[in-house]
């Protein structure tokens, strides 16, 4: 990438830009394996290229495969605002397709021997929602503070995870659905091919997500597919369950199949629709973009033995996952996003039978932990419930995994909650931190907390540890002392994150597991 320099200034603004910033042209386009781009310069020397095609469109006979290789364009592409969101019941972008395969990429650097470290940022929205289009997903201040900011878009919903018999019988392999990590593994080549023409280092690439984008890279460090393709790895409150991995033909006894999930909901559909006739392949791909989406398709990591030979759970267990430097953590509040105080149970009989009915005989000793000792206990029962089930035990999961190898791993537990610092950190509150996108009113107190959380951030991905010049120290994970660094107004050590509550439902999920036919 040559010296850049500016030509004039347009009069836009962008999504993908500081507000208050000016958006300027860019007179030298870069060079890619499929094209030529061209992007805009913030006053900052901030370059942002939006809306960058990684993947063929997966539209018509596409749609359902595996992501396909570009197709190289002529002339200068203009890549001056963001892609459309991939398909989603939720509104909340102002373009949806499912021609959405696109990256974003911020970029400080002046030359393309700049080799600075890259980090490849997946969104979360249960694998149901979301884009790389937010203005929370900024990636000016991670180019400010050093590094090439890569976002990724990825099939969601029933485009991204079906799995069904006659879309397996097609595939070369015998295999159906993943789609949506399958078009992260396609943008982290893209990345591979691509991102030194942006003054970045393809030898150290940095995956990091958050809730779904957290269960995105614990999905990347368990498929071999993903191997050699990143270099390190941050998990943002890790969202896996057993509910969303599936085996794709032989169910497990907790789920049904896969393939049996996505046979009932198409042939639902396309008999309510009367075209229940004919290739049952043509009648799926038919189907509109909003039929699809209307489709029962429940999101999971599929075991097909091909990007999963074994569930993530027994590939960490074992040692065979992607073994990098990983960094991975929680918000100390996270079920405060998806409790509700006037929905829970109007009694402490009321949530002990509930619990004992979902546990049922492998309960063990989680009635002592999950069932409040009074009425008044009942709210922050079901809160710690969630956050422990949800995202605590997954991402100890993967801090295990690392710290039982060679790499080192380093975790956290985010206490801030700028809505209300008398509250604990709900889900997803870290992110504006971790972006530094905070609203202009912010207090000192904030800002201070932003630059800290981006500073480890890039400084993890620089060097592939948390520690620094001007930080404060951070204390490698071990599996003896399991210490955890806590980020908030106060940054001090823990340790034994929720350890009995942990260890009981690791026991729980194993023995249930190990009890299904």
């Amino acid at each position: 990438m040559k010296t850049i320099t500016k030509l004039f200034v347009a009069c836009l603004t962008f999504t993908g830009l500081m507000l208050g910033n000016i958006a300027l042209a860019i007179d030298e386009p870069i060079q890619l394996t499929d094209g030529q781009i061209s992007g805009i310069e913030s006053d900052n020397g901030v370059q942002a290229f939006l809306g960058i095609p990684f993947a063929a469109p997966p539209v018509g006979d596409l749609r359902w495969q595996a992501p396909q290789p570009t197709v190289p364009w002529q002339g200068v592409r203009v890549s001056d605002k963001h892609g459309a969101a991939c398909m989603q019941r939720q509104r909340r972008s102002t373009y949806m397709s499912e021609d959405c395969l696109f990256v974003n990429v911020w970029t400080k650097a002046d030359t393309a021997q700049a080799k600075l470290p890259v980090m490849v940022w997946i969104h979360g929205g249960g694998w149901t929602s979301g884009s790389n289009g937010g203005a929370t997903y900024d990636g000016t201040a991670f180019a400010e503070n050093g590094v090439v900011l890569v976002s990724v878009n990825y099939r969601m919903s029933g485009f991204g995870w079906m799995a069904h018999p006659a879309l397996s019988a097609e595939s070369a392999r015998g295999v159906s659905g993943n789609y949506g990590i399958l078009d992260n593994i396609a943008a982290l080549e893209w990345v591979q091919d691509n991102v030194a023409s942006f003054g970045g280092d393809p030898d150290n690439v940095t995956i990091f997500g958050e809730s779904a984008g957290g269960g995105s890279v614990y999905g990347l460090l368990a498929t071999p597919l993903a191997k050699g393709l990143f270099h390190k790895a941050i998990s943002e409150s890790t969202w896996i369950t057993p509910s969303n991995v599936t085996n794709l033909k032989t169910p497990n006894g907790i789920t049904e199949s896969a393939e049996t999930r996505g046979e009932v909901a198409i042939n639902a559909k396309l008999e309510e629709l009367g075209r229940s006739n004919g290739d049952v392949l043509e009648n799926m791909r038919a189907l509109s973009a909003q039929e699809v989406m209307d489709l029962d398709i429940s999101v999971s990591l599929i075991v097909d033995g091909w990007a999963y030979p074994k569930s993530p759970g027994e590939i960490f267990a074992e040692g065979s996952h992607n073994v990098v430097p990983l960094m991975a953590g929680i918000n100390d509040g996270e079920g405060l996003y998806f409790i509700r105080e006037d929905r829970i149970f109007g009694s402490v009989a009321e949530q002990r039978q509930a619990r004992q009915k979902e546990f049922g005989d492998f309960a063990g000793n989680l009635l002592d932990y999950y069932v409040a000792d009074s009425d008044d206990e009942l709210f922050n029962v079901e809160v710690d419930f969630n956050t422990d089930s949800w995202f605590a035990r997954p991402t100890r999961q993967i801090i295990h995994s690392v710290a039982r190898s060679a790499e080192d791993s380093y975790m956290y537990v985010f206490t801030r909650n700028i809505r209300d610092p008398s509250l604990r950190a709900p889900h997803a509150m870290e992110l504006r931190y971790v972006f530094n996108t905070l609203p202009d009113d912010a207090s000192q107190i904030d800002q201070d907390i932003a630059q800290l959380l981006n500073d480890y951030w890039v400084q993890f991905a620089k060097t592939g540890t948390p520690n620094g010049d001007g930080l404060p120290a951070w204390p490698t994970y071990d599996l003896e002392t399991q210490q955890h660094q806590v980020l908030g107004v106060e940054v001090k050590q823990g340790s034994m994150l929720r350890k009995r509550e942990l260890d009981e439902l690791d026991r729980y999920f194993g023995d249930r597991y190990a009890s299904a036919p």
